[in-house]
């Protein structure tokens, strides 16, 4: 069965148009698999490490699922308004007698930015790392935070 395409050609049999050959087929097809397999354009790589945002009159949490990772693989930093969540993990390597037969975890990087809703204090921020789950807290600066202003019954 044959579709037509909005040119009134049928698929793949025109050169008249350039999206209709079996290459760009190919690619879209690509396109696809990558995304559904999780490749650089896929759900899995563009939302790694999935995060909560929580924020309060305080301060901002930020948690993150970074299962793996130590501590130490894990770089936080802040710059003006933008969160940057970065880390870097490298798989063990065989032993010089060992080959590797299958190889499914390999080494794993990911990097995120956010944007803050206000300033915090840098000096006051705080990360844990537990159990796979990062938890950042980002307090507000004093005079990010809202005032309260009572109001006089006259």
């Amino acid at each position: 069965m044959w579709r037509m395409n909005l040119y009134g050609n049928q698929r793949g049999y025109s050169s008249a148009w350039p999206h209709n050959s079996v290459w760009h087929d190919m690619r879209r097809w690509q396109r696809n698999m990558d995304y559904r397999l999780g490749g650089t354009n896929g759900p899995i790589r563009a939302t790694f490490p999935r995060t909560n945002v929580y924020i309060s009159d305080e301060s901002a949490v930020f948690t993150a699922e970074v299962p793996g990772f130590d501590s130490e693989e894990i770089e936080i930093s802040v710059l003006n308004k933008t969160l940057t969540l970065s880390g870097n993990h490298k798989s063990e390597e065989p032993g010089e007698t060992s080959r590797i037969r299958r190889q499914e975890r390999t080494n794993r990087d990911f990097s995120r930015s956010f944007e803050l809703p206000f300033r915090v204090d840098v000096d006051a921020i705080q990360a844990k790392n537990i159990n796979g789950v990062l938890n950042v807290e980002l307090p507000r600066l004093p005079e990010e935070k809202p005032k309260k202003i009572t109001v006089n019954a006259t």
